[in-house]
C-alpha cells in the first residue's frame, strides 16, 4: 500500500513566535493613509518659492512697510497710554491676502521694529518687554491673517478679525502686566486692558476692512495672472 508523503515542515517561523536572541522583530508595514499623507507633504513646493520671495512679491513687501510707516501717521483718534486709529495694518493684510502667512509675518514684524528705531511718531514705551509686544510682536500677529484665503466677503472678514484678535492678544498682555495701575479702583485690571485696547482695535479692524476689499480688486484688475491666492492653489501657495 502505498503511503502518501509527509508534509514538509516549513522553515519560517509562526507569524506570531516571539524573536530570538538577538533577532529584530519585525515593523508592521505603516498604513495607507499615513504614506498617502506623507507623500503629500513631499510633494509640496517649498516655503522659500518664486510666489513668496519672487522679485514682485518682495517689491510689494517692500512698498507694504513703506505704507505702514506712512499711514501710522494719519491718527484721527489717539489713546493716552498709546494706540490709535489708523490705516497702518492695510497694508500688512493686503501682503497677508496675496502673499500668505510668513511674508505678512515679515512684514509686520518689520514695522513694529521701524516704530520702535526709526519711528515717525514717538512711540510709547514703559519697558523693552512691553514694547516688544506692542510693536515687533504685536504687528507680526496681524500676519496671521494670511492662514486664510481671501475670495469674498466672509473670507476677507475672517481673515481681517484673525489678524486684528492675534494683535489684540499681545496689546491686551502688555496692558494687563504693564499698565494695570492706569485701571480705575472699581475695575478689573484685565477688564480694563480688554476694553482699553477694543476702544481702538475694533474701529480700526472695520475701516481696514472696508478698505482692503476694493484695494484687492483693483490691484487684482490691474495686475492680472497675479492675483490673489484661493482654495484651490492654497497648497501650492
Amino acid at each position: 500500500m502505498a503511503h502518501s508523503p509527509s508534509p514538509r515542515p516549513s522553515s519560517s517561523p509562526p507569524a506570531h513566535a516571539d524573536p530570538l536572541p538577538g533577532e529584530l522583530r519585525p515593523v508592521d508595514a505603516p498604513p495607507t493613509g499615513a504614506v498617502k499623507r506623507a507623500g503629500r507633504l513631499l510633494r509640496r513646493p517649498p516655503v522659500v518659492g518664486s510666489h513668496r520671495w519672487g522679485t514682485a512679491a518682495i517689491a510689494e513687501m517692500a512698498i507694504a512697510l513703506v505704507l505702514c510707516w506712512v499711514l501710522g501717521v494719519f491718527r484721527p483718534f489717539q489713546m493716552p497710554q498709546g494706540g490709535s486709529v489708523s490705516l497702518e495694518m492695510l497694508p500688512i493684510f493686503f501682503i497677508a491676502a496675496r502673499r500668505g502667512l510668513v511674508p505678512a509675518t515679515v512684514v509686520g514684524f518689520l514695522y513694529g521694529m521701524m516704530q520702535i528705531f526709526v519711528p515717525l511718531t514717538p512711540p510709547f514705551i514703559y519697558h523693552p518687554l512691553q514694547a516688544a509686544l506692542d510693536y515687533p510682536l504685536a504687528f507680526a500677529a496681524v500676519g496671521l491673517a494670511g492662514i486664510v484665503p481671501v475670495v469674498g466677503w466672509r473670507s476677507l472678514a475672517a481673515a481681517v478679525a484673525l489678524g486684528s484678535g492675534a494683535r489684540l492678544v499681545c496689546h491686551f498682555l502688555s496692558g494687563l502686566i504693564f499698565f494695570a495701575s492706569y485701571a480705575p479702583q472699581w475695575e478689573w485690571p484685565w477688564l480694563y486692558a480688554l476694553t482699553y485696547n477694543l476702544l481702538f482695535l475694533l474701529p480700526e479692524a472695520v475701516i481696514t476692512a472696508v478698505c482692503l476689499w476694493p484695494l484687492l480688486k483693483a490691484y487684482d484688475a490691474a495686475r492680472p495672472g497675479t492675483g490673489r491666492r484661493t482654495r484651490a492653489s492654497r497648497g501650492a501657495a
